[in-house]
């Protein structure tokens, strides 16, 4: 009679406690490996001062009116400053991503006394980046939400002229106009320091030379002979972006023009088991962007 085969039982609470041990080293790997580039962290101020489970955020807008007068030592007419405040809410949004184990995986990794793989995790942290990067520039549909390249109420102009067949002097103006435009709407209070354009765009002024006799290309050339960088010092950030196709934006990067509220960054709760794996769950909660003056932007399209 033949000797009954053994049966191997892997306790569910035990392949639990594993995977919740190496959670640790796992989420230490995936914060520290470089991923392809998200721009919004760079590119948007983001805050992430609220509460976790915030479901809004609120903010005040200030304005004054009121216009000083010459009057009469005896007079009683002096006029009087008002201040306006505005208040803005703006919902807080949840998503979720999360990876797993099998119990074959785990299995093998307890038997070889090896570390499970971050390679889920990489995946879960590299979807939670693209869809934030995704909804900070363009918005998202099913929210109804609008984005950095897409807000409705942002003064927009035609470029001069087709990039592809522009001249340096064309392509400058365009920038320049874009710039003094933000400058003499908000009587000399915003200075736009950030151009994004399409990469096709990018791609001209990067390569074309100013004219026939010089080496320099019209991206050294819009580097050094801009109107904020004369007129602050410092250089004008230029970024170019595959979700643009003939639409240059050009805004003032700082929090009190336009950021993004992220109570919850990517947060992993505890391993829970479920059938033949073992989850991990992700949530994180955002807000889309939030421009707060939107004078300090402006849109050039026909670039394209």
């Amino acid at each position: 009679m033949n000797a009954p085969v053994p049966v191997h039982m892997m306790d569910a609470q035990a392949a639990i406690g594993f995977v919740t041990s190496q959670r640790t080293h796992i989420e230490s790997e995936v914060l520290k490996k470089p991923y392809p580039e998200i721009k919004y962290s760079r590119m948007i101020p983001v805050d992430t001062s609220a509460p976790a489970f915030a479901p809004s955020v609120t903010h005040f807008s200030q304005d004054s009116t009121g216009k000083a007068k010459f009057i009469n030592g005896k007079g009683d007419d002096i006029p009087l400053a008002n201040v306006m405040m505005n208040k803005f809410e703006q919902g807080i949004n949840m998503a979720g991503i999360g990876y797993s184990f099998s119990l074959e995986e785990i299995g093998a990794a307890q038997q070889l006394g090896m570390s499970l793989t971050s390679d889920g995790a990489d995946a879960a942290r590299q979807a939670y980046e693209q869809l934030v990067d995704e909804v900070a520039f363009v918005g998202n549909t099913d929210l109804n939400v609008e984005g950095l390249y897409n807000t409705t109420g942002i003064t927009s102009a035609a470029a001069a002229a087709v990039w592809a067949s522009a001249t340096a002097d064309q392509i400058l103006t365009d920038i320049n106009n874009a710039i003094t435009g933000v400058w003499n709407a908000t009587k000399g209070i915003e200075w736009a320091n950030t151009i994004v354009i399409p990469l096709a765009s990018f791609g001209i002024i990067a390569t074309k030379r100013i004219d026939a006799t010089s080496d320099m290309t019209i991206l050294e050339f819009i580097r050094r002979s801009n109107v904020y960088t004369a007129r602050t010092g410092q250089p004008l950030t230029i970024e170019a972006d595959h979700r643009l196709t003939d639409k240059m934006v050009v805004y003032r990067r700082d929090p009190s023009v336009v950021k993004m509220h992220m109570p919850m960054p990517l947060t992993f709760i505890p391993p829970q088991s479920r059938g033949l794996q073992i989850d991990v769950f992700g949530m994180f909660r955002f807000a889309p962007i939030n421009i707060r003056r939107p004078g300090a932007m402006r849109y050039v399209t026909g670039l394209a």
